[in-house]
């Protein structure tokens, strides 16, 4: 990690945001103290959930199909 100060980030953000790209991290200080981090955006993760329905609710012994049923009808 390395610091910065605000007005060098303001000066440098074109650098800075190039070695942030590159999954550096900078703390910025303003007046000598640390203030805030600038760290790499990650991408969100995508689930790969095939069977979501049958995987959510706990089965109990019943279908899917069932289960969402009888919720609608608040019959459990």
């Amino acid at each position: 990690m390395k610091t910065i100060s605000v007005r060098e980030m303001k000066a440098h953000w074109a650098e800075v945001e190039k070695q942030v790209l590159n999954g550096e991290t900078f703390e910025v200080l303003n007046r000598g103290k640390a203030s805030v981090m600038i760290i790499p955006a990650r991408p969100r993760e995508v689930l790969a959930w095939d069977d979501h329905l049958a995987t959510a609710v706990p089965s109990q012994g019943h279908t899917a199909e069932e289960t969402v049923s009888a919720d609608r009808e608040r019959g459990w």
